[in-house]
């Protein structure tokens, strides 16, 4: 979850104690990443069709990335972060590696980039994202997710480094300084926000590390419980998380 750019301090990338934190092992498990992962092949779905290069910038070990090639995408990732990879696609993820300096053949392949909990790592996003476009000329649309509200700040978007908590005015007036329009938005992780804001309202703090889930079953079904209140409730009401697609603007002919 890294980020992955020129413009911004290299010393936000996860480092190996972090990644282990984040990431344990079956981690992809755990109902939080069941449940964003078929919220984020949805979102990929809508806005490109399967055959198309997709590059998910900040990878991480590549969960989402082997999840998205499974589905038919031609799916890479790069992180600015050395992670263990996972096997299914070392070939594809490129560990300490900015998107701007990956194969240009690549770069001017990416149809759609995926930005999943990434830029609340960036301290100038409308920066970050205009060298997104910059480097990577053929992207049409950019798939973000983001911790949402920044009333639920807490100890672990301190742990983690965020600059801030996203809403949804936020986030559309990152896309207006980007160039960007938003096509699709919603809040996600519904349910979550309740206990979050008891949280952090009874002065507690968050566990910052993700454990392995001990029951793979139950989490497999609470990920499926958690994508659909993604698909049933109204978009507007508040959840711990941030999801929307951005669609490039093209400058008018003359101007």
């Amino acid at each position: 979850m890294s980020p992955s750019t020129n413009g911004i301090d290299r010393g936000t990338e996860f480092d190996g104690g972090e990644y282990d934190e984040a990431y344990p092992p079956g981690y992809e498990f755990h109902y939080w990443h069941c449940a964003r992962g078929a919220i984020v092949r949805d979102l990929a779905r809508t806005c490109c069709k399967r055959g198309d290069t997709v590059l998910e910038i900040g990878a991480g070990l590549g969960h989402y990335v082997r999840l998205l090639r499974d589905d038919g995408f031609d799916a890479y990732g790069c992180d600015l972060g050395n992670p263990r990879i996972h096997d299914e696609v070392k070939g594809f993820v490129f560990g300490n590696m900015n998107f701007a300096d990956l194969n240009v053949g690549l770069r001017e392949r990416v149809k759609t980039v995926l930005l999943l909990d990434v830029i609340e790592h960036v301290e100038k996003p409308s920066e970050f994202m205009a060298s997104i476009t910059q480097s990577l000329p053929a992207v049409r649309s950019i798939i973000i997710t983001v911790p949402a509200r920044q009333e639920l700040w807490s100890n672990y978007d301190e742990h983690y480094r965020h600059f801030l908590r996203y809403d949804i005015d936020g986030l559309r007036k990152l896309a207006q300084q980007s160039h960007l329009a938003i096509t699709a938005w919603s809040y996600f992780f519904h349910t979550l926000y309740v206990p979050a804001w008891f949280l952090k309202h009874a002065g507690k703090n968050r566990q910052t590390a993700f454990a392995s889930p001990k029951t793979r079953s139950l989490h497999k079904w609470l990920g499926h419980a958690f994508w659909l209140e993604s698909k049933l409730v109204p978009k507007g009401v508040y959840g711990t998380s941030l999801a929307c697609v951005c669609r490039r603007i093209e400058p008018v002919e003359g101007k």
